[in-house]
C-alpha cells in the first residue's frame, strides 16, 4: 500500500507518540522533501522531527513536476501542494492531509484522500487499533482541531 502524508499528519501523530501507527499501517510512508525540510529541519526539538529523522520505513522524495506544485502554491503550502502532486506521481492508495482546501483540491484531482480522523477509521477497520474514540481524544488534547459535529460524525461512522 502506498501512502503519502503531509507535515500536519506527522505532527500530530508525534505530539501524541504514535507515528508507529503509521509504519504499522503501510510499512513504508512517502512524503515530499518540503514535509522533510517543515517536519525534520525547522522543527528540529519539536515532536517527531528526531524519530522522522532517524525511521527507517519513512521516503521522503522530491517531487518530479514542479510546475503543478507552482500551480497549487497558488492556494496551499508548499507541503500539502508537493504532498498532493507526490500522491499523483506515485498512484498513491491513501493520501492523507487535514487542510480542508488541500482535500478538496486532492479530491478534485479524483485521488483518494482522507483527513487524520478518517485514516483512524481505516486503521481500526484493518485492525491496528481497537477504536478510534481513545486516539482521538488524545489528538484533540494535543491541539488538532476538530468541532462537535466532526467529532460526532466520525465516532458514527467508526461505530462508536
Amino acid at each position: 500500500m502506498i501512502v503519502v502524508v503531509d507535515s500536519s499528519v506527522l505532527i500530530t501523530l508525534a505530539r501524541i507518540g504514535r507515528l508507529e501507527l503509521l509504519h504499522r499501517t503501510a510499512g513504508v510512508i512517502h512524503f515530499p522533501e518540503a514535509v522533510f525540510v517543515e517536519v525534520v529541519q525547522k522543527g528540529a526539538g519539536r515532536p517527531g522531527s528526531a524519530e522522522l529523522a532517524q525511521a527507517d520505513w519513512v521516503l521522503r522524495q522530491h517531487v518530479r513536476d514542479v510546475a503543478s506544485v507552482d500551480r497549487l502554491r497558488a492556494r496551499l503550502g508548499r507541503g500539502e501542494s508537493e504532498a498532493i502532486v507526490l500522491a499523483k506521481e506515485l498512484g498513491a492508495d491513501f493520501l492523507v492531509l487535514d487542510d480542508a482546501a488541500a482535500r478538496d483540491t486532492a479530491e478534485a484531482g479524483d485521488q483518494r484522500v482522507v483527513g487524520l480522523p478518517g485514516w483512524l477509521i481505516h486503521l481500526k477497520e484493518l485492525g491496528i487499533i481497537l477504536a478510534v474514540k481513545p486516539v482521538l481524544d488524545e489528538m484533540l488534547a494535543s491541539g488538532f482541531y476538530l468541532d462537535e459535529r466532526g467529532y460526532q460524525s466520525i465516532l458514527r461512522r467508526a461505530d462508536e
